[in-house]
Formats: C-alpha cells, sequence, structure tokens
C-alpha cells in the first residue's frame, strides 16, 4: 500500500501502535514500513458505517469504521473493520494514537 509517508509521520508519533491483521507495530517509522510493505499499490475504500465519541479525560476521540475495500485490479470488495484513537497533540490537533485493521471475511 503506498500511503504518503510524510502524512504518516505526521500524524504518527513514536508512541503510536498499528495492529493490522494481528500484527502490532509500534512507532510512527515502524507504522510506515509496515503499511510500505504490503503487497498492493491501489486500495479504493468504500465507508459503510463510521462513529465516533469521546475518550478519556485528556480529550481523545474514539473511531470506529465499518466498509469494504478493493485493492489493485481485484473486482471482489473485501469488507473490513477499523478503529482508532486520536488524541491532542498539545498544538491544536490530534495524532493517531492506537490503530486496528482488520478484514471481515465470511
Amino acid at each position: 500500500m503506498r500511503i504518503e509517508s510524510s502524512w504518516l509521520l505526521f500524524t504518527s508519533r513514536e508512541n503510536s501502535m498499528l495492529t493490522f491483521e494481528s500484527a502490532s507495530v509500534l512507532g510512527a517509522t515502524a507504522i510506515v514500513e509496515k503499511l510500505g510493505s504490503l503487497p498492493f499499490v491501489k486500495v479504493k475504500h468504500q465507508v459503510s458505517t463510521l462513529d465516533a465519541q469521546p475518550s478519556g479525560e485528556h480529550g481523545g476521540i474514539l473511531i470506529l469504521i465499518t466498509g469494504a475495500l478493493l485493492v489493485d485490479e481485484e473486482q471482489r470488495p473485501m469488507n473490513y473493520s477499523q478503529a482508532f484513537q486520536l488524541m491532542p497533540d498539545g498544538a491544536g490537533s490530534y495524532f493517531i494514537f492506537n490503530d486496528v485493521f482488520k478484514l471481515v471475511f465470511g
């Protein structure tokens, strides 16, 4: 998956964690490396649901997304769920603290 690495480095921190299909990595650099190593180039997302709520006393936001995605030239979409937590960065913006992505088969 070719994601703009500068965007990922900007939105993640060294204490950010990504769990992608049960494999976890810690830190912005490791997240960029993990996503860059995925075997597909083109990804098209279709969001079906998006729910968000406040998370904790430090101003975080918990987000849950479900949907479908098409990779490269595949014709059949794959269902997925993704939950992530945004935390304030102290400068008026947010960063991704936790991100869990899972394909849903069946």
